[in-house]
């Protein structure tokens, strides 16, 4: 799995999280690191979960994901069923194109939190192609839990689609252009909305 299918609109997913505002659909601020920390990895063993969940994030967004890795297990250590380190874990794993050990850490996270959305929602991406039936239950549930998911909606009603169910694909495209109209050129053509016909008198009458 390529990082650009990775991403999504939806709040809080497919991007690494800290705990701040324990994820108030936003991604945190990039946290604040003295440069021995940078210079070591940022390998503070006795910092508290909180800063190194800030620390993993700021190593990850520079591209050293062996290091954030690293990081979150440090987290767990202390805190084994922290969410934000097992989701960010499994984006790492996603993110390598290692889709069980994405789905097993997805899990952890869901098990901490059954609606945590981020993990819903990047583990759905991950069921897409392997699992769809699976992947369709998760977002079916994620948009009753949040009915302003648009990429979710729009994922489900690419998968209604492919499974022949095109009357709820309809339903789950129309959910997805109303909630973002930018989405539109992304749903398959004979889904979207057509304006109905004029109607013509011939000239004259």
């Amino acid at each position: 799995m390529r990082m650009r299918q990775i991403f999504g609109s939806l709040a809080c997913g497919a991007v690494l999280l800290t705990g701040v505002a324990a994820c108030s659909d936003k991604s945190a601020d990039k946290p604040r690191t003295n440069n021995s920390e940078k210079a070591n990895g940022g390998t503070n063993t006795g910092a508290a979960p909180a800063d190194l969940l800030k620390l993993g994030v700021e190593q990850g967004q520079a591209g050293n994901t062996d290091a954030a890795k690293a990081t979150f297990e440090k987290v767990l250590v202390t805190e084994a069923d922290n969410k934000f380190a097992w989701f960010n874990l499994g984006f790492i794993a996603q993110s390598r194109n290692q889709p069980d050990e994405a789905i097993g850490n997805y899990d952890k996270a869901l098990a901490a939190d059954a609606n945590y959305k981020p993990a819903l929602y990047n583990k759905a991406i991950v069921l897409e192609s392997k699992a769809p039936t699976t992947s369709i239950d998760i977002y079916r549930k994620l948009v009753s839990i949040d009915d302003k998911s648009s990429t979710a909606y729009l994922r489900l009603g690419m998968l209604l689609s492919q499974s022949g169910d095109e009357g709820a694909a309809r339903d789950a495209f129309k959910a997805a252009i109303r909630l973002d109209k930018g989405l539109t050129s992304a749903v398959p053509a004979k889904y979207r909305a057509t304006p109905a016909p004029r109607s013509s008198t011939p000239a004259g009458r």
